[in-house]
């Protein structure tokens, strides 16, 4: 499973004018969070369909966001449960000796463009919060 976090340019200011104007910067992260891994999550399931054999690969991809807080910094889970019955997800991202690896289901889980997405979906969450807060 990969841990995605939010960060760009001028994050920090954000955070604090809403913390200043008095609103839970905890929501919005949580929500910003949920945004971008609802943004990411249906590209992994078209990279992964085509490699359904049983479906318990497929299955243990993570479909319900987890966001876990260390201190101010929050995270979200995105791919696969690995102890849920992921593990072959690694083998098809990665590849074996004998297996090429699947460049577009290690895209849809840590490329670029994944992160991209999941920056913008929750950039758009924090600045519609900050123009509800009237900055």
């Amino acid at each position: 499973m990969a841990k995605m976090s939010i960060e760009f340019e001028g994050l920090e200011e954000m955070i604090q004018k809403l913390s200043k104007l008095g609103e839970d910067t905890h929501a919005i992260g949580e929500k910003a969070l949920v945004s971008g891994f609802e943004a990411v999550t249906p590209n992994i399931q078209g990279a992964i369909s085509p490699h359904r054999l049983t479906g318990q690969t497929e299955g243990s991809l993570v479909t319900t966001p987890n966001i876990s807080w260390t201190g101010d910094i929050g995270s979200v889970d995105v791919g696969f449960d690995i102890p849920g019955g992921g593990i072959a997800s690694i083998f098809l991202m990665f590849g074996t000796p004998k297996m090429v690896p699947d460049q577009n289901l290690y895209n849809s889980v840590y490329g670029s463009k994944a992160k991209r997405l999941m920056r913008k979906s929750a950039e758009e969450v924090l600045y519609e919060a900050i123009r509800r807060a009237g900055l």
